[in-house]
């Protein structure tokens, strides 16, 4: 196992490039399940919010730029979850056969490791729209909760 390879591991908890996946596939199962929870409650929180702010309180004030940043942020995420959960079902899918492929020898330690760290920049970029989406929402709670007091 090469430095590079060990700290990958090691850094991620795992003492091989098996184990290593099986953490990885539980994170892309955690994305997933962050992205249906941001459907089901904050986005369809907010739609309501939205729909309710834009036929009450922004007849009487004007509300312009607030309800154009929420609802760019919905339409954004609406667009986003789609390709974030096909990107999840990808990953899934090739995680899954690069952990076949490591059982049956299919790569040396070089080429293995190589996938792994593409799989690896996947999933951080998977994790960070999904916290991206989550700081968005919150923020829009916020103004929502706001515009409730006003």
């Amino acid at each position: 196992m090469t430095i590079s390879g060990l700290v990958l591991m090691v850094a991620c908890g795992s003492k091989t490039p098996s184990g290593h996946i099986d953490q990885m596939l539980q994170r892309v199962d955690a994305v997933e399940n962050q992205v249906e929870a941001l459907y089901t409650q904050d986005f369809s929180y907010l739609v309501k919010k939205y729909q309710a702010i834009d036929t009450t309180v922004a007849r009487t004030r004007d509300l312009g730029d607030t309800l154009i940043l929420m609802q760019a942020y919905l339409q954004q995420f609406e667009t986003q979850r789609v390709v974030i959960l096909k990107n999840a079902e990808i990953s899934r899918k090739q995680l899954t056969d690069l952990q076949d492929d490591i059982i049956d020898n299919r790569f040396d330690e070089k080429t293995m490791l190589k996938y792994i760290q593409d799989e690896e920049k996947v999933l951080h970029t998977m994790e960070a729209q999904v916290k991206y989406f989550q700081e968005k929402f919150d923020a829009q709670k916020e103004v929502v909760k706001q515009l409730g007091k006003e």
